[in-house]
C-alpha cells in the first residue's frame, strides 16, 4: 500500500528490537540515539474525543506499527517488537510528562480538536460509559442531569492534578482544562507535530479532502517516510469510520470509533449562551493558544 512499507515494517521492528534491549538497562536518553536510515521511533499523544482511532489507523498503515497504550514511562514491558508506537491520551501525568521532557529529541505526535466539540463529545461518551475519573454515584448524578447541566460540568471540571495522579494516574483526561493546556505545552516543542482533527477527518467528518491529504503528508514527513501521492490517497479514503479495518480479524477490536457524530462544529447546535460564557472564562485562552479562535468574539 505505502510504497517500500515491507522494509518500513522490517526496520520499525528492527529497531525496537535494540531499543528494548538497551532500554532495559540504560537511562531515558537512549531513547535519543541517531539510528540513521530507520524511521525515528515516535509517541503518539491525544486530546480524549479527537480522533485517536482515525489517527492510529493512519499512522499503522504509513509504517505498519501499532500502538501500545502506556500511562507510565519506560514502558518497555508492554511493547511486542513487532508493535511500533507508544500512545496515550492527555492529560497525562506529571512524572511522565517529565520523563517526555527528558527526551527532547524523541518525535511526538500531538493530536488536538476544537475544544468546544470536544466537550459535546465528551459529554456523548459518559452517556454511554463510565468515564475516568468519575465514580459511580457522580456518573449517575452525571446521568440524571439535563443535557444542558452535563456539558457545563464538562466545561467547568477541574482538579489538582498532583493529587489525582497520585492516587488514580488513569484518571486525568476528564478535565479539558488540564488536557488543553498539556497540549498547548507540547505543541510549542520544536521536535513535536501538531496534528488536528479537522485536518485529518476529511470529506465524511465535514472537512477537506485537500486539507486531509495535506496533514498525511505533514506527518509522513516528520516520520521521514517516503510515500507517493496515490499511496497517501489510498490511506485516506480508508481513515474515517469503522468500515476498513487494517489490523486483522482481532486486532481491530480496541480501535473501533467512539464518535456520537464525528462532525466538524457540533458545538453550534448544542452551546446555548451560558455555554459560551462558561467555555470563554474557563477554556477560551486555550482555544486561542490552538489555534481555533484569533479573539472571544465567536
Amino acid at each position: 500500500m505505502v510504497e517500500g512499507k515491507p522494509y518500513f515494517r522490517k526496520i520499525i521492528t528492527g529497531f525496537l528490537g535494540v531499543f528494548l534491549t538497551i532500554f532495559a538497562s540504560s537511562p531515558a536518553y537512549a531513547l535519543e540515539m541517531d539510528q540513521k536510515g530507520q524511521i525515528p521511533p515516535f509517541a503518539l499523544l491525544t486530546v480524549p474525543k479527537s480522533g485517536s482511532h482515525m489517527i492510529i489507523k493512519a499512522l499503522h498503515l504509513l509504517t505498519g506499527g501499532i500502538s501500545v497504550w502506556h500511562t507510565r514511562f519506560p514502558s518497555f514491558h508492554y511493547i511486542p517488537i513487532e508493535e511500533g508506537f507508544l500512545y496515550t491520551h492527555l492529560c497525562i501525568s506529571p512524572q511522565l510528562e517529565s520523563d517526555y521532557s527528558a527526551l527532547p529529541k524523541l518525535k511526538k505526535i500531538i493530536n488536538i480538536r476544537d475544544l468546544r466539540d470536544v466537550c459535546v463529545s465528551i459529554v456523548r461518551q459518559i452517556q454511554k460509559s463510565p468515564w475516568p475519573g468519575m465514580n459511580a454515584q457522580q456518573r449517575a448524578a452525571f446521568l440524571q442531569s439535563t443535557f444542558d447541566e452535563q456539558l457545563l460540568f464538562v466545561i467547568d471540571f477541574d482538579y489538582d492534578v498532583n493529587e489525582v495522579s497520585s492516587s488514580a494516574p488513569n484518571s486525568l483526561q476528564v478535565s479539558v482544562l488540564k488536557l488543553a493546556e498539556q497540549a498547548e505545552r507540547f505543541s510549542r516543542e520544536s521536535n513535536n507535530l501538531l496534528c488536528k482533527y479537522e485536518n485529518l477527518v476529511g470529506m465524511m467528518g465535514g472537512g477537506s479532502e485537500k486539507d486531509q491529504i495535506e496533514e498525511l503528508r505533514r506527518i509522513a514527513e516528520f516520520l521521514e517516510i517516503p510515500i507517493s501521492e496515490a499511496a497517501l490517497y489510498e490511506i485516506s479514503w480508508q481513515l474515517y469510520g469503522d468500515e476498513v479495518n487494517p489490523f486483522g480479524k482481532e486486532g481491530f477490536k480496541n480501535y473501533h470509533s467512539t464518535f456520537h457524530n464525528g462532525k466538524i462544529g457540533t458545538w453550534k447546535t448544542a452551546f446555548k449562551t451560558e455555554h459560551k460564557i462558561a467555555f470563554k472564562k474557563k477554556l477560551g485562552k486555550m482555544l486561542i493558544a490552538l489555534g481555533y479562535e484569533s479573539d472571544d468574539n465567536w
